[in-house]
């Protein structure tokens, strides 16, 4: 028998051929239905949110509402934001009392081309948009100091704002158990110290020892970053309005609900975790992955989330397949700095020095020694043996995976966006 797999990789798509007497079980490519309307539905949401007022009773003519998106590494907010600003132009006098805020946290600005892609040129040419910069003291205001004493500082226009709208996608993620709008304010919208405090709570003490109790994707029970979060965001002394929203196949919305920062966002966990996790009888010894093509792939540093989610689906051992594309190389000097003494370093890099994706380090240095690692990637053959990966070219799948019967390969087409359902099972 021959099943042929279509796996994205960045803006293309690469095909394999998988013989065997039965097919192997393969998950994250069903998709929920989008958002028949998703202006009724965003028009619905805002006027009935959970747990505070409706929106349109939180804005007067002359208030100055701060718009919190995402960075393209988080895609889906385009079409919702274009109707928000629609929704804010029919109410506020003057479009220069809003100002959208690309809540970067420590990463990248966009340049000029991708700001327009991901926003839409209706809408960078006739609003102010603002890249966050964590590093610009100035720009920052003091509101309150974390149980650490680490100062919670956030952007100064955001905080001298009557309201803030933080529009975000609710996703999967690997140490503060979501995504979401919650997280457009801490890290999105911080300083860099409280970045930097924020995430260091990801890992033990030692992080030789690894993450953090609690810290797992679909988690925010007892997760140390996630209760973090949400201090800091409610150390701002401003109205908030919280969107959050779930995208399927092709970033359109699947699932959009507004309100109360908690009690709006844990609604969404649920529902993503009914729509985007598979459910899991038993760990495999072979994983064949992809995940999920451009922006998901566009770093190593966003590629290792697809990897972490497929950890929880495999036995030690086991052997993963990537098709991981990371045309922009590794995406992280932090991330990068961790391996600069190879794999065995990375611990004691860690130790001396905490940087900001320290954990993204300690996370891959804890997959390397546990699975046999392959990528497609346009990584060089000296960055992946740096990282304690092997290339893995598709024409080899049958001699890599030789002796590995078909019920113990799991194909994951999206593994960026589908997690495996590790509490179904008694272990991680």
């Amino acid at each position: 028998m021959i099943v042929e797999v279509r796996l994205s990789y960045g803006n293309d798509d690469i095909s394999l051929d998988i013989s065997g007497k039965a097919p192997v079980r393969i998950v994250g490519e069903e998709f929920p239905e989008p958002l028949s309307d998703s202006f009724e539905a965003f028009e619905r949401s805002v006027e009935n949110p959970i747990g505070t007022k409706p929106l349109s009773q939180l804005l007067s003519e002359s208030s100055k509402v701060s718009i919190l998106v995402s960075d393209l590494t988080r895609s889906g907010s385009r079409r919702l934001l274009m109707i928000l600003l629609e929704f804010l132009e029919r109410r506020i006098k003057s479009s220069n009392n809003v100002a959208i805020f690309i809540a970067t946290g420590m990463h990248r600005h966009l340049g000029d081309d991708e700001l327009n892609a991901h926003l839409g040129e209706e809408v960078t040419s006739r609003w102010r948009i603002i890249q966050h910069d964590p590093t610009d003291a100035a720009s920052l205001k003091e509101v309150g100091t974390s149980p650490k004493g680490t100062p919670y500082a956030f952007a100064q226009e955001v905080v001298d704002s009557d309201l803030i709208v933080a529009l975000g996608g609710v996703s999967f993620h690997y140490f503060a158990g979501f995504g979401g709008a919650r997280k457009l304010i801490l890290p999105g919208v911080a300083g860099e110290e409280t970045i930097l405090s924020n995430h260091r709570l990801s890992l033990k003490e030692d992080p030789a020892l690894g993450l953090a109790d609690g810290c797992l994707p679909a988690n925010l029970e007892g997760n140390p970053v996630h209760e973090d979060m949400v201090r800091g965001a409610r150390a701002v002394p401003v109205e908030k309005f919280f969107i959050n929203y779930i995208t399927g196949d092709g970033g359109e919305p699947v699932f959009l609900n507004s309100g109360e920062m908690e009690k709006s966002h844990e609604e969404a966990c649920r529902t993503l975790k009914e729509m985007f996790s598979f459910g899991l009888k038993k760990k495999y010894r072979a994983a064949i992955i992809s995940g999920g093509g451009y922006p998901k792939d566009i770093n190593l540093l966003q590629a290792h989330k697809s990897l972490k989610h497929t950890s929880f689906a495999l036995e030690d051992g086991a052997i993963v397949l990537a098709a991981l594309s990371c045309p922009e190389g590794v995406g992280s000097e932090s991330y990068l700095d961790s391996f600069s003494a190879g794999v065995d370093g990375v611990y004691e890099k860690v130790r001396k020095r905490y940087t900001i994706n320290s954990q993204t380090a300690v996370s891959t240095r804890e997959m390397i020694e546990r699975f046999k690692i392959y990528l497609k990637s346009e990584l060089d053959d000296s960055m992946l043996q740096r990282f304690g990966f092997r290339r893995w070219n598709p024409e080899d799948t049958d001699m890599i995976l030789r002796g590995i019967d078909e019920e113990d390969i799991i194909v994951i087409k999206d593994a960026s966006t589908f997690l495996p359902a590790y509490w179904q099972l008694d272990d991680r």
